[in-house]
């Protein structure tokens, strides 16, 4: 009698694990395939730029970046500190200092 019940247990264990080994087999598969799609060129590029993006810090350099090279552009091109009008100069040199001064105020 022990005999046939403890191979009809032994039986469903069998029968048990080897669903969960079908099971556990599914799912590395597919972390397989995710594994491998998160590797590919564009999605690299992809997840890379979402850090950059999300990141606090690096977004706030960038818009320093940004907004320093505008200022350093206006104050060059529209003002034009290499100007011979002394008034130009001065008031560019005053406008480039005052955006320096606010952008690190900012950053």
């Amino acid at each position: 009698m022990k005999t046939i019940n403890q191979k009809r247990e032994l039986e469903a264990k069998i029968t048990l694990l080897r669903s969960k080994q079908a099971e556990d087999f599914i799912n590395l598969k597919d972390q397989y395939h995710v594994t491998i799609d998160s590797f590919k060129p564009f999605n690299l590029i992809k997840n890379t730029l979402e850090d950059v993006i999300t990141s606090p810090n690096i977004k706030a350099n960038l818009i320093n970046g940004a907004l320093s090279l505008g200022s350093n552009y206006l104050t060059k091109n529209v003002l034009n500190e290499d100007s011979k009008n002394p008034i130009k100069r001065v008031l560019g040199k005053v406008l480039k200092f005052a955006l320096k001064n606010f952008i690190e105020k900012k950053g």
